[in-house]
């Protein structure tokens, strides 16, 4: 059986800098959020860059604001409101929250009015639509069956995968709860589901898959992956 890794498999040092200084998507702040509530260490270096960030901030000297500032701010702020969320499913008992989730992620389901409903996407996989943002990002939580293989695969843009539950194996790296697995549409990989458990994960992407199978192809707009 595999455990979390003591120091967790996240996102360079770069990203954890735009997390810090407030330039992620809120869909991706949400995933780096939700991994620093699972692994306290993850959760110290933020903080640590946050005292970075405000000690920068505060030697700065001022700068005058242009005439257009405010509407180029309200234009992004629009950009980064979610405008899809899954409204059916499971529960609204916020006492019912699942061992597996992380309390931002609950906060975050609550807030948005989200209900989980977990929908059939094939292969052994269920899925739960949670939202998508202006800028075409989509945001869903995956269960995987023990022992399933994930055929080979790229990605239309970025994924962010956190995993909460279980985990997978990505080529020779074991992913496991707590790991933030980052790929774009440059990697062409395969994945294993750890035999000893189903493996939940909360995704960030831009866009479905892209399967090296020309069968899995076909099936696409009906699996929705």
């Amino acid at each position: 059986m595999n455990t979390a890794n003591s120091l967790p498999v996240t996102v360079d040092d770069d990203w954890l800098a735009m997390q810090s200084a407030g330039s992620l998507s809120p869909f991706k702040q949400l995933l780096l959020t939700c991994q620093a509530d699972i692994n306290p260490r993850l959760r110290e270096a933020i903080t640590s860059n946050d005292h970075v960030a405000g000690a920068m901030l505060e030697s700065a000297k001022p700068a005058a604001l242009s005439d257009d500032f405010l509407t180029r701010l309200n234009a992004r702020l629009d950009a980064d409101l979610p405008v899809q969320s899954e409204a059916n499913g499971e529960t609204r008992d916020e006492d019912a929250r699942p061992e597996w989730m992380p309390a931002p992620l609950a906060d975050y389901i609550r807030h948005s009015g989200s209900r989980l409903k977990w929908r059939s996407a094939g292969l052994g996989v269920q899925r739960a639509r949670l939202g998508r943002n202006r800028r075409g990002e989509r945001l869903y939580l995956l269960r995987a069956k023990p022992g399933l293989p994930v055929p080979r695969h790229s990605h239309s843009g970025q994924e962010w995968t956190l995993v909460l539950a279980g985990g997978y194996k990505s080529g020779s790296q074991q992913f496991v709860a707590g790991d933030l697995h980052q790929e774009d549409e440059g990697c062409m990989h395969e994945l294993r589901i750890d035999d000893d458990g189903p493996c939940i994960s909360l995704i960030v992407d831009e866009g479905k898959l892209k399967f090296a199978n020309p069968l899995l192809k076909l099936f696409q707009p009906v699996l929705g992956i």
